[in-house]
């Protein structure tokens, strides 16, 4: 047989990479429940924000206070995406009113009229303006997709890392799968490493939705999409290591998917994007702040959502996810098991 045809070995990486990428083909409830968390938060806060800020409403006529710096650049940027103005001291029909406020404008709804205002804020924002919302009843309003966005890649990102990834793991230790690759001569680190591949392409999906998301609403400029997928690659690999050490030698998968599940929501809370911060005793919010899951939402949502205090800290929040990945997965090397016996 000519030496062409021959089966060439390729390294212990490939074949165990491609080995985990065909079992994880093969599983396919296993495969939908990595996304299911995401997907389903992702339409049910989609849902939630067309039920309050859309459906029902009628179309907002605006009127923008002569005092107003940028009015003559918000009024071309609400004529340019079909949102009628109507001039200052005309204001008979107006259901929307742009009023100068500390930091920025106040966007003023008429809360009779119950009238749209999602595009009117996108308008005010294109212009570069801070912008608060609230109704003549004194209810603040805010987009719940884009201030959830954030959470919602990190659920996303935890499930596929966690969920997908330590449980898996875990039940391969459990079930004695893991002894027998131990008599091969793959070393622990590239054994972990090759499961990583096969789970990337469900957090590129993850990555892909959120900024998808924001371009077509027009949540972020190009310049904060970049910045936002480092932050995101930087989360996958932080999720990714810090999944592999809570992994490296736990026995019972079943302890293990109960700590995933109640993984994001932990980082929900801890983020303050739930409770407000004034809530929080400062001891807790001092620890709050030290979970790597927070770093990483404050970081997604300097960009996302528009967070001005977390963009003055997002070198320092990369900085923390970058050294967070090294030490995580150096420490989840060289505490792996095989087995129980090694212990």
């Amino acid at each position: 047989m000519p030496d062409t045809l021959r089966y060439g070995p390729h390294s212990a990486f490939v074949e165990l990479a491609t080995a985990s990428a065909k079992d994880l083909c093969r599983d396919r409830r296993g495969a939908f429940s990595i996304l299911f968390t995401f997907v389903f938060f992702f339409l049910l806060i989609i849902g939630l924000n067309f039920v309050i800020n859309v459906g029902g409403r009628v179309a907002p006529v605006v009127v923008i206070d002569s005092s107003v710096a940028q009015g003559a650049e918000m009024a071309d940027e609400l004529d340019s995406a079909g949102i009628i103005v109507v001039e200052d001291g005309k204001d008979a029909a107006a259901n929307v009113a742009i009023a100068p406020a500390k930091g920025g404008v106040a966007v003023l709804l008429d809360a009779d009229a119950n009238p749209e205002w999602l595009a009117v804020a996108a308008a005010v924002e294109r212009t570069g303006t801070a912008y608060t919302v609230t109704d003549t009843d004194g209810e603040v309003w805010i987009d719940l997709l884009r201030a959830n966005l954030a959470a919602l890649s990190c659920i996303g990102l935890l499930a596929i890392t966690f969920i997908g990834t330590s449980v898996p793991l875990t039940r391969m230790r459990e079930n004695g799968t893991l002894r027998l690759l131990g008599t091969t001569p793959a070393s622990k680190f590239t054994f972990i490493a090759a499961l990583t591949p096969s789970r990337v392409v469900f957090a590129l999906f993850v990555i892909v939705t959120i900024h998808a998301t924001s371009v077509i609403l027009g949540y972020s400029q190009f310049w904060q999409l970049l910045r936002l997928l480092v932050t995101m690659f930087l989360g996958v690999a932080m999720f990714f290591a810090l999944a592999y050490l809570l992994a490296s030698r736990t026995r019972r998968a079943k302890t293990v998917n109960n700590v995933a599940a109640v993984l994001p929501v932990m980082a929900i809370f801890a983020s303050g994007s739930v409770l407000p911060p004034q809530l929080i005793p400062e001891p807790v919010a001092w620890v709050f702040n030290c979970l790597p899951t927070t770093w990483y939402m404050r970081a997604a949502a300097a960009d996302l959502a528009g967070d001005a205090a977390s963009e003055g800290l997002l070198f320092l929040y990369w900085g923390l996810m970058l050294a967070t990945t090294v030490v995580a997965a150096v420490l989840a090397a060289r505490l792996f098991i095989w087995d129980d016996r090694e212990r």
